[in-house]
């Protein structure tokens, strides 16, 4: 009985190398790519290809072993901005109202 629950355990896993995940988060990136046909050509799990893509959008790398390109900032950043004055000429005239006849 122990022995039918431990089966699953016993299985080796697939080790991928870095630049196969890249390339299949690279197929799974373009626009109207299907995940599902993309993890069965290339033998992976579909689970797995989300789970690369995920990791690939949200911190810029494929693996959690590999460091982060893509840094979170925390804090508001300020953009620069350019204010620019009005004409006056147009801006100095008050709109005249308009006096409707019945």
């Amino acid at each position: 009985m122990m022995e039918n629950m431990t089966d699953w355990c016993t299985k080796a896993r697939n080790i991928y190398s870095n630049e196969f995940k890249l390339h299949v988060v690279g197929l799974a990136s373009q626009p109207g790519a299907n995940v599902a046909q993309i993890a069965r050509e290339t033998g992976v799990a579909h689970n797995l290809v989300f789970k690369w893509l995920r990791l690939w959008q949200k911190e810029g790398r494929i693996s959690r072993r590999l460091p982060a390109t893509i840094v979170p900032t925390s804090s508001p950043v300020l953009l620069p901005v350019e204010v620019i004055s009005a004409p006056t000429n147009q801006m100095s005239k008050a709109p005249q109202p308009v006096t409707l006849l019945r």
